[in-house]
């Protein structure tokens, strides 16, 4: 499935029980900023922004999603960056797709004795 918000493209697909995120933008390169840069984020927020764009991004207020038992929110701050917020009950993983940061959003599931 395919999302647009803003400038702001995702691309959502689940498969294995885990919801799969990626971030891309016609205005350019999307970063993932780490939490770990910015002091004052969220702890269950995640960060994008557009690399070297010579357009202003307008701010856009919160919106939710849903996919299957996967919810997320995501608003545009008026510095143009794109916050994902999940669930602090979804483990999160970052990795690279064709080049692409991309989430993996999953349950937490109680370890098996």
């Amino acid at each position: 499935m395919q999302i647009t918000f803003g400038p702001y493209t995702l691309r959502v697909h689940e498969l294995d029980n885990k919801l799969s995120v990626q971030v891309s933008s016609e205005l350019g390169e999307v970063e993932m900023i780490d939490g770990q840069q910015r002091s004052y984020d969220f702890p269950n927020g995640i960060c994008f922004k557009v690399k070297d764009s010579s357009e202003d991004i307008e701010a856009k207020g919160l919106k939710r999603f849903s996919f299957g038992e996967y919810t997320f929110i995501l608003g545009i701050n008026y510095s143009g960056e794109l916050f994902l917020f999940h669930s602090v009950k979804l483990y999160i993983g970052k990795k690279l797709i064709d080049g692409k940061n991309t989430l993996t959003l999953a349950f937490l599931t109680e370890p098996k004795v």
